[in-house]
């Protein structure tokens, strides 16, 4: 064992599934509308009802701060990637559940440093903060962008009314690749 490594490292987990729970929003408590979840405390385990339990590798309440869930779930994810490991953040869920204020949050370049800003800001800047510290490595960095919704997938960076089908192809050398994906051009330290 390499005593640098985590435990979690060491195990050779390849997937965790954190949850994050919002807060009823005012339409729903106008509405009547009742959480129906239980967090079970110290515990990444969330009761649906009374009896169902589900339990994930990290859960987050409705009350969990953005630094609390990018700190936790994805900030360690960054530390395998400027060792050469591949890092994925897939947000999922229905319409109006959360996602787009988790990965990208309230955020504008006057907002930084606001903690409602999500985990993509947050990402970004670490990677280059990260690259300023290795000046004598080469670093390229180039970002795609995409969404899959109603089993359409959709090239977010793609500003073009004539957008390419894109699809999703396995690879025998490769592995699983998104084809006609738009990949931002390589970025330069800001």
């Amino acid at each position: 064992m390499n005593p640098s490594m985590s435990k979690d490292e060491d195990k050779g987990i390849a997937v965790r599934v954190a949850l994050r729970c919002r807060p009823l929003v005012p339409k729903e408590v106008n509405e009547g509308c009742q959480p129906c979840l239980t967090f079970v405390p110290g515990e990444p385990q969330v009761v649906v009802g009374n009896d169902k339990a589900f339990t994930y590798d990290y859960v987050f309440d409705p009350m969990a701060e953005q630094e609390e869930v990018y700190t936790t779930s994805v900030s360690p994810l960054l530390s395998g990637l400027f060792r050469g490991y591949h890092a994925t953040v897939l947000a999922y869920g229905q319409t109006g559940s959360g996602k787009t204020f988790s990965m990208g949050g309230t955020y504008t370049s006057a907002q930084e440093n606001e903690p409602t800003v999500g985990v993509i800001p947050r990402v970004i800047r670490r990677i280059f903060q990260e690259r300023e510290k290795r000046a004598s490595s080469e670093v390229t960095l180039t970002v795609s962008y995409l969404e899959i919704y109603n089993e359409d997938i959709l090239d977010l960076l793609c500003g073009s009314k004539d957008k390419p089908a894109i699809s999703i192809r396995e690879d025998p050398k490769e592995g699983i690749k998104v084809c006609s994906l738009q990949r931002g051009v390589p970025m330069a330290t800001p």
